[in-house]
């Protein structure tokens, strides 16, 4: 079934509003610190790397639909980076919620250790009170 003019100019509109309000609440949120994180092994060149979202994604959800719910709560944890390889060729999907960069980014490195250090480094940051 197509979508009419209307419905689509509706969904556009949706969209944008949620964008707009995806980068005003995650600017507000700046610097964020997840303090802390957690790392997950499935299997050899597997690794999943969970920490606390950046909050605002939820508060962004609820100011572009005003007449909806939802059950998602800012500050929620996410997979932050998967990495992904065999030596030689390890790849880190940096996957942490970003509406400036709506796309995961992808790194390569030469080990697993180099990519965690990298990941460290990313993730062991405290704020400078």
């Amino acid at each position: 079934m197509a979508l009419t003019v209307e419905e689509k100019m509706n969904g556009a509109e949706a969209r944008a509003r949620q964008l707009t309000a995806e980068k005003h609440f995650f600017d507000q949120a700046q610097p964020f610190f997840p303090l802390g994180f957690s790392i997950g092994y499935r299997n050899p060149g597997h690794w999943d790397v969970y920490a606390k979202q950046c909050p605002g994604y939820a508060s962004a959800w609820q100011a572009a639909h005003p007449e909806g719910s939802t059950s998602a709560t800012d500050g929620d944890r996410e997979r932050a980076f998967r990495i992904r390889g065999v030596p030689g060729d390890v790849v880190v999907y940096d996957e942490r919620w970003n509406p400036h960069r709506p796309k995961p980014s992808e790194i390569r490195f030469r080990s697993i250790t180099a990519a965690m250090i990298w990941i460290c480094e990313e993730l062991m940051q405290e704020p400078s009170t």
